[in-house]
């Protein structure tokens, strides 16, 4: 990853960000990102830049919050939050590259420690890998906050089964599926334990080989012990008020929607690797298959495991993701080959966010 501060432009961009970025205010208001921080009390951020065969490049800002704060450096990792679904959409296209799931087929057929349950009507789906990575197989809808400090945490299926000491009802469905896009963590959970049953290997190794490793993204781990095993601080998560989360994070038990540590430069390198392979120029992935993540899979702006969005007149695609301290997206640009991520350790840097992504759009 070069330093070079010429590269691709972006030190001239970040330092002259719109400070009112959806707003309708004709002659924008412009500050420096440190400005923006400072606005909106985000004690670090990190970012990435880089285009598919040439220049990269990443910069690191303000400080981990931790008790003996470090500054923000390109390899700090944060909570990936809602990117982790699009990196283990990459991983679970890998297995059926491989030929040990099919996408449209029934995920019943695969699953051994768990099976969905009846619908309140009485009814039992039929769903897909495709409708899981696409949000399309009607589950009940959830949002994993996680677990603090001292609280204790739920294995997987206790997850699913919404039993203690899990604190989010459990996954059942709701809508029939393909019918409609709903966006819910329940999908990825189920996700986690198919891809589970079907390989035998602990969810943070499986990720491990199939994505991490083989993309180069070695500062990444779905563990959740990577942040107290890593020599280096992780940026600790900060609420809106830039209050510290009370013990820095919170655990994910479900690794697949939201529990992936990572930085801005591994994400980079995820999303050209993708774009790469769409173009049939990757050893990983098939260009059908990728090509797959970048096809709507419903009404909307979903691809499997994709958030596409054409409203600048030519394709991104890439995540959002938002967790209880943490605030991130990483996306690319097919037709120029660039790609961006950008992390913060705060939950109120959504505007900051959307400024960067603004002008990366011009």
């Amino acid at each position: 990853m070069g330093d070079d501060e010429s590269v691709l432009g972006w030190p001239e961009v970040l330092s002259r960000l719109d400070r009112h970025p959806t707003s309708s205010l004709l002659t924008p208001d412009v500050a420096s990102l440190p400005e923006l921080m400072e606005t909106y009390a985000i004690p670090g951020m990190s970012i990435a830049v880089g285009r598919r065969g040439g220049d990269r490049w990443t910069s690191g800002y303000g400080t981990t919050g931790a008790a003996k704060p470090g500054c923000v450096n390109s390899h700090t990792a944060f909570q990936a939050c809602s990117i982790s679904k699009h990196v283990v959409a990459f991983g679970a296209l890998r297995l059926v590259g491989d030929g040990v799931l099919e996408l449209d087929a029934d995920i019943d057929d695969y699953l051994a420690s768990w099976h969905l349950p009846a619908s309140d009507e009485g009814w039992r789906p039929r769903v897909t890998l495709r409708q899981l990575l696409a949000h399309t197989a009607g589950l009940s809808y959830n949002w994993f906050r996680g677990y603090g400090p001292g609280e204790p945490a739920p294995s997987l299926l206790q997850t699913l089964r919404g039993e203690a000491p899990a604190n989010t009802p459990p996954v059942r469905p709701s809508l029939l599926p393909g019918s409609q896009f709903r966006y819910s963590g329940s999908h990825y959970a189920v996700l986690q334990q198919l891809m589970l049953d079907v390989t035998a290997m602990p969810f943070d190794e499986l990720m491990s080989t199939l994505v991490l490793h083989p993309v180069g993204m070695s500062d990444s781990s779905f563990s959740q012990q990577f942040p107290h095993a890593r020599p280096e601080p992780v940026a600790r998560g900060h609420h809106t008020t830039g209050t510290p989360v009370p013990g820095g994070w919170r655990t994910l038990p479900e690794m697949a929607g939201a529990g992936l540590w990572t930085t801005p430069a591994d994400l980079v390198r995820l999303e050209l690797e993708i774009a790469a392979a769409a173009a049939g120029e990757s050893q990983l992935l098939a260009p059908e298959l990728a090509g797959q993540m970048l096809t709507p899979q419903a009404p909307g702006r979903m691809g499997l495991g994709t958030e596409l969005d054409m409203s600048a007149g030519h394709l991104r695609f890439g995540h959002t993701g938002g967790n209880v301290g943490y605030e991130c997206f990483s996306f690319a640009w097919p037709d120029t080959g660039t790609a961006v991520a950008m992390m913060a350790n705060s939950e109120g840097a959504g505007e900051v966010l959307s400024a960067a992504l603004a002008a990366a759009e011009r």
